[in-house]
């Protein structure tokens, strides 16, 4: 009986805390923008196949499109251009996930045994390094966070509002996740709006997210999907 709870609260952790606290993060090195997977905020990544990296497109400071190139990379996939952007926005998708006993696998429900949970997900991440009021607009993104003043003039203690968007229209009720804001306790309103206060100086990560069931597909029970962005706070 002890060895059930414990194995419980050990998957109620993993789920909390583990996989749906991944995010596609981009970093500069060098002339690179290298694409990272796993927890930005403690520095923790995991290797990935370059093939879960689905779409990229970067604007300058000016808010012009600007062309890309995607390369592998020792870390899974690095983006490089002509030009320095001011915006990277990357599709990132690992296709089916179940969660067993055993732990978390790359695999459909149909392949894998003793299944407590299935999904597919994507990630729409927009890392931000300069602004144009551009910015404050969709970029056409199927799922998109937008926020509404510039994040990079924020400091510690001020609030940014934002607005979420699915297929280029509001997102009422997806769950937001924030330093400072308690899980489930905040969701973007019938505007697919929101605010946030942030907490803290260096990287933030503001996202969204919203499952939907799938109930027909042989593969995955549910469609785990979330926009964020990243940006950094003097």
């Amino acid at each position: 009986m002890k060895k059930a709870i414990v194995l419980a609260l050990i998957l109620t952790l993993v789920s909390a805390t583990g996989l749906y606290a991944h995010d596609p993060f981009i970093e500069k090195q060098g002339d690179e923008f290298v694409v990272l997977y796993g927890h930005p905020d403690k520095g923790k990544f995991e290797a990935y196949k370059i093939e879960f990296l689905k779409d990229v497109k970067a604007y300058d400071k000016t808010g012009k499109a600007v062309p890309t190139e995607i390369k592998p990379h020792t870390q899974g996939a690095a983006i490089s251009g002509e030009k320095a952007p001011a915006v990277i926005i990357l599709v990132f998708d690992r296709g089916c996930m179940v969660k067993t006993p055993e732990g978390y696998k790359n695999v459909s429900k149909r392949d894998a045994k003793d299944v407590i949970e299935s999904f597919k997900g994507a990630k729409y991440n927009k890392n931000i390094w300069q602004w144009n009021d551009r910015f404050s607009k969709p970029l056409g993104g199927k799922m998109e966070l937008v926020p509404l003043k510039n994040p990079l003039a924020l400091k510690a203690g001020d609030k940014l509002p934002f607005q979420v968007l699915y297929d280029g229209k509001p997102l009422a009720g997806a769950t937001v996740a924030a330093e400072g804001v308690e899980k489930d306790a905040l969701k973007t309103d019938p505007n697919g709006r929101a605010e946030i206060v942030i907490k803290k100086s260096g990287l933030n990560i503001v996202k969204a997210n919203i499952k939907t069931p799938t109930p027909n597909d042989p593969d995955a029970d549910a469609l785990i999907e979330t926009a964020n962005i990243a940006f950094m706070v003097k």
